[in-house]
């Protein structure tokens, strides 16, 4: 065997060292690597889910909000909007006892491909202090004025209000609402409340006739309307932040006005009973009050106005012979609705919540009379074993999925959405009206508990 050289060992020897080291070291730079690029990963993705949990929290806030100015708790449900990179949603809404639970998630799509970061949150919403009113006529001598918080209804007491019928309730917010009814001798009867208690406000330059109904555009911009002072006069006063006046309405014959609602400050309308052969129909436009012609309208009584929009507006009244009384404002003339599917009795009051989403109720026959429109046509719901077979006087729809109704014999009725159920009532005597509390002020909401949700 041929032997090498021991120089030329010697540089073998080197060169097989330096590609090990070579190798050593790639594999030590992959491995640095590796672990470089996932805390980098880790980093990001925790990142992403503080904000997946600041979007959930978003969502929680967004519900409570919904819920504080009018919302149904079923309502909130569904809830989807979108902030930077990611969006909430809120996944369900239920009643647990007087509580809304609502369960929320926050999404913030990552740089990971196909790879989203999820944080839920859970929290259950109470709507703090009184959410509703509704009002009727006198019992014992005593004003009946009906709160709810939310799970019971409860009569207030009202020493400063006078022992007489109320026949209409509005609130432009929790703290400020306005109840209207008979004239308490020569009186008319207005009465405030503050937040935290009812005192009658005098008005002398108002007539001392029944009031029927009240609306607040703005806590400095009311409307009432009642009982005709005269032939030739109307009843119509206003509201203006700091004292009540009469406003004159050249309306001849005049009318008693049952109902007054208003779109804005300058588009306001009111409907009273017949004149002889005309329905009573006016408008505000701003500046004055005018009569409108309604040649398709029937010379019934109408007992209630509501509208959606300027062009969109729905009268109801006491029955036409054997055909019911509903009316429509479409921004230039008002028709006549047929309606077969509606019982052919007085209807005392309607109210929407969308152009295609309103309801009527009325005189109750073989149940209780709850009517609604769908956008294409009027027609009865139910009759419901859970409400008593008594004629209602008053609607308030809060949404599609929550309405609340009152009526003769104290009662008091709720929508959840798929039925209308009877709730108990403190009170016998006949209710007049109902305001569910909602908009600026309104109501509110406090958050009792919430909680991450491990999935």
């Amino acid at each position: 065997m041929r032997r090498i050289p021991r120089g030329r060992q010697r540089g073998a020897a080197t060169l097989v060292g330096a590609l090990f080291l070579i190798i050593v070291l790639i594999v030590l730079l992959s491995a640095v690597q590796r672990m470089a690029a996932s805390g980098i990963t880790d980093t990001a993705l925790h990142n992403d889910g503080i904000e997946a949990l600041f979007l959930a929290e978003s969502g929680l806030e967004r519900a409570a909000w919904r819920y504080a100015t009018g919302s149904s708790c079923a309502a909130l449900t569904g809830e989807l909007d979108t902030a930077g990179r990611g969006e909430f949603e809120v996944l369900s809404s239920v009643l647990a006892g007087s509580l809304c639970r609502v369960r929320v998630e926050g999404r913030v799509v990552t740089t990971i491909p196909a790879n989203t970061v999820r944080r839920t949150l859970e929290g259950d919403l109470d709507r703090a202090g009184v959410s509703a009113w509704a009002v009727g006529n006198q019992s014992g001598g005593n004003p009946v004025l009906l709160s709810w918080d939310g799970s019971t209804w409860s009569n207030v007491s009202a020493p400063g209000v006078p022992g007489r019928d109320l026949n209409g309730i509005h609130c432009f917010a929790g703290d400020d609402c306005w109840a209207v009814g008979d004239r308490n001798g020569s009186s008319a009867n207005l009465n405030h409340w503050d937040g935290s208690s009812w005192s009658n406000v005098s008005a002398p330059s108002v007539p001392g006739r029944d009031l029927n109904s009240v609306y607040c555009v703005a806590s400095d911009d009311c409307w009432a309307v009642g009982d005709r002072g005269s032939f030739f006069a109307e009843n119509i006063n206003h509201w203006d932040g700091s004292s009540w006046s009469n406003v004159p309405a050249p309306a001849f014959p005049a009318a008693n006005l049952n109902s007054v609602y208003c779109v804005a400050s300058d588009d306001c309308w009111a409907v009273g009973d017949r004149v002889f052969f005309w329905a009573s129909i006016r408008h505000w436009d701003g500046s004055s009050w005018s009569n409108v012609a309604a040649p398709a309208v029937p010379a019934r009584n109408l007992n209630s106005i509501h509208c959606t929009a300027s062009d969109d507006c729905w009268a109801v009244g006491d029955r036409n012979g054997n055909a019911e009384n509903l009316n429509h404002w479409n921004g230039s003339g008002w028709t006549n609705i047929t309606a077969p599917g509606v019982l052919h009795r007085d209807l005392t009051a309607v109210h929407c919540v969308a152009s295609d989403d309103c309801r009527a109720v009325g005189d109750a026959a073989g149940g209780e009379n709850i009517n609604r429109w769908d956008g294409s046509n009027w027609n009865r719901s139910g009759p419901y074993g859970g409400v008593p077979n008594n004629d209602l006087h008053d609607v308030h729809m809060v949404s599609a999925a929550e309405a609340y109704a009152v009526g003769a014999g104290g009662t008091i009725a709720a929508w959840n959405g798929s039925s209308w159920t009877s709730q108990s009532s403190p009170v016998n005597s006949q209710l007049n009206a109902i305001h569910v509390v909602g908009g600026p002020g309104g109501g509110g909401v406090r958050l009792v508990r919430w909680t991450e949700v491990i999935l």
